[in-house]
């Protein structure tokens, strides 16, 4: 009985251990980073084909890219909207390390290690979090197939 508690205890942590946390550098869809300011993400992208309100902020809609724009503190005269959150489908709008929606799971695997598998009412996630803030990078799946990458804080 205790040889099977031990081989219980090690599966356990090595499987708490080989998930892979990432850096912030790597939550950045399409050149575009999380706390980008609005001004530095028209200069990357330049004027949204769609723009509307969401409630909450703004959500500026590129082609295979949204982007969720917000106050990081109460909004009051002279703060810039940053960004909080992105989400990607199109094929363009890739991390830094090239992971792009289409991309292989596998290479997404390759690049960052192991992640972090949720299934939630929305579909299968991968999820890379950061070793460096509250914030994380979540693939959305469908087969062997990356569908979408978002990144997203905490609040």
């Amino acid at each position: 009985m205790k040889s099977i508690l031990v081989i219980v205890a090690l599966f356990a942590g090595s499987a708490i251990g080989s998930t892979t946390a990432i850096s912030d550098r790597e939550l950045s869809l399409g050149g575009v980073s999380l706390g980008d300011t609005e001004e530095q993400v028209l200069a990357v992208l330049g004027r949204a084909p769609k723009r509307y309100d969401t409630g909450e902020g703004i959500a500026l809609q590129y082609p295979g890219l949204t982007i969720l724009m917000g106050w990081l503190e109460q909004q009051a005269p002279g703060k810039q909207r940053h960004v909080l959150q992105l989400t990607a489908t199109g094929v363009n709008a890739c991390t830094p390390s090239g992971i792009c929606p289409g991309t292989l799971v596998s290479k997404a695997v390759a690049t960052y290690g192991h992640p972090i598998s949720a299934k939630r009412e929305a579909g299968n996630f991968l999820e890379y979090y950061s070793n460096q803030s509250s914030c994380w990078l979540q693939l959305g799946t469908s087969g062997r197939t990356i569908r979408s990458i978002s990144a997203v804080c905490q609040p």
